[in-house]
């Protein structure tokens, strides 16, 4: 037997209990040595393959998947032979009888590999079961966005024609509010969007801010009554009692969890009644711990999918999100929100009867009682004069000009125009401004340049990047060279008001 060809493991053992002449005389145990170590080769190119494999594309997974059921298939056959070697040397005599035992060692190390390779096969076989599952979420999730971005935008591109066709005010007066719709879903689903990737990424901070959370559900359920009402619905706000309502918590994010919640009863219910309750559970050295719940009488959900409607881009089924719209991020969003407030939420529901939402949470209270600080919310700020405000707005693109120029004027806001930040620099040497709004992507010079020099000049003046650039690097980016604060594109004008407004002295 030619030993240089023998796998290093196998020379080893043979080595160390088998002596040369032991193996020239037995024709037999030559031939299941032969076998053995042929085994031990082929368990190595597994091993290597599979290696190989995790960090192949799909394309050479495919590939390597097919050379690996080769291999397992000689593995078989020589594992048959190797069976057959073993009942060959059944063979009479002490001096074999001794031996055996050592044989039998080799075998107890060869099955401890092959247990070890099982268990790779088996780690290999459920990374492809959770890749398979990955893409399949990836392509329905793509599906779904492509209808709920293309549905709007199809209702925008071909109003706009009827519009310039029929060219009469009752075709615009007819058409404005469709347009108007289809513009704010798809704003929704982009700050959706947004949303989801800064909570994944941990960019959402929690404010402490007293507000009044009776107020903020009676302003949601008014918001989403027209909504409620094309589904035929109505909103009901039951309060206890004895609820204390002046809390310290985030108001933008719990308008944003009860909306989403009453937004998601409003899709799956018609002709139907959904209750917002507020319940006081007990109030305790100035915390309150309270209940809300969001109970609807729709469709229903079965419990085997309780789980599932938390989970990213999912919803009961395939054909909910094209029954009754969405992308599936609602729910994940608002778990995720209750998480960072330090709770979860539940839910109860019964096929054909309806569904409950709910969450307790233990909030500290306001004592200063102070009556109501939700106005600073979006959907219900209402916009104020900023008559004599000093606008200094640095853009590029011709059209965002337009637009920005035209909302700020109806507020009186005195506005004045750079092209690039080069231009935006020497106007600010040459002027005095109350706010600067500073795109960050333009020729010439782009807004963090022209922000990292002003900011060499004057440390006081408001920078505000109103700015498409939703990546996290390029806003952390922005923040540490001197920008206050951000407004992402496209933006709504009672947000550009209310962070104006703060910078805005009679």
């Amino acid at each position: 037997m030619n030993k240089p060809n023998l796998h290093r493991h196998l020379g080893r053992q043979i080595d160390k209990y088998l002596s040369k002449q032991t193996i020239n005389n037995s024709p037999e145990l030559m031939a299941f040595i032969d076998v053995i170590n042929q085994t031990y080769l082929n368990y190595e190119k597994d091993a290597e393959l599979f290696e190989q494999s995790t960090r192949l594309n799909d394309k050479e997974y495919s590939e390597i998947t097919l050379k690996l059921k080769e291999e397992i298939g000689k593995r078989d056959i020589f594992q048959k032979k190797l069976v057959e070697a073993i009942n060959q040397l059944n063979v009479d005599g002490k001096e074999l009888k001794e031996e055996e035992d050592n044989l039998l060692d080799l075998i107890k190390i060869l099955n401890r590999e092959i247990e070890i390779k099982k268990e790779f096969q088996l780690q290999l076989n459920e990374s492809k079961t959770i890749a398979e599952n990955a893409n399949e979420a990836k392509s329905e999730f793509l599906s779904i966005m492509s209808h709920e971005i293309r549905t709007p935008l199809n209702a925008i591109i071909g109003l706009i024609y009827i519009m310039e066709k029929e060219n009469s005010l009752q075709s615009f007066q007819e058409n404005i509010e469709v347009l108007k719709n289809s513009a704010q879903n798809l704003f929704l689903l982009i700050n959706d969007i947004l949303d989801f990737n800064k909570i994944e990424a941990g960019r959402i901070d929690i404010e402490r801010i007293p507000f009044n959370l009776i107020v903020l559900t009676n302003q949601i359920a008014k918001s989403l009554q027209v909504r409620a009402s094309e589904n035929l619905n109505k909103i009901e706000v039951i309060v206890a009692d004895n609820f204390v309502p002046n809390l310290i918590s985030d108001p933008l994010r719990m308008n944003q969890i009860i909306t989403n919640l009453v937004s998601n009863a409003i899709k799956f219910t018609k002709n139907g009644t959904i209750k917002i309750k507020l319940n006081q559970l007990g109030v305790f050295d100035n915390i309150s711990t309270f209940k809300v719940e969001i109970i609807d009488t729709g469709i229903g959900i079965e419990k085997e999918k309780f789980n599932t409607i938390f989970e990213k881009f999912s919803q009961a089924e395939t054909r909910t999100s094209r029954q009754f719209g969405g992308t599936g991020l609602g729910l994940s969003i608002t778990k995720k929100l209750l998480n960072l407030l330090g709770t979860d939420i539940l839910v109860e529901s019964e096929i054909g009867v309806g569904t409950n939402f709910n969450f307790t949470l233990q909030l500290p209270i306001d004592l200063k009682f102070i009556p109501v600080n939700t106005n600073d919310l979006q959907e219900n700020y209402k916009v104020e004069n900023l008559k004599g405000l000093k606008v200094l707005l640095v853009e590029d693109n011709l059209i965002n000009i337009k637009i920005a120029q035209k909302i700020m004027t109806q507020w009186d806001v005195e506005v004045d125009l750079a092209e690039n930040g080069l231009v935006g620099v020497e106007k600010f040497n040459a002027h005095k401004y109350d706010v600067i709004l500073m795109d960050l992507s333009m020729p010439v010079m782009d807004g963090y340049e022209a922000t990292t020099i002003i900011r060499e000049k004057n440390k006081l003046i408001p920078i505000v990047a109103l700015t498409a650039s939703a990546s996290f690097g390029y806003l952390d980016r922005a923040l540490q060279i001197g920008i206050n604060e951000y407004i992402i594109k496209p933006f709504n004008p009672n947000e550009l008001n209310m962070k104006l407004k703060k910078y805005y002295r009679l």
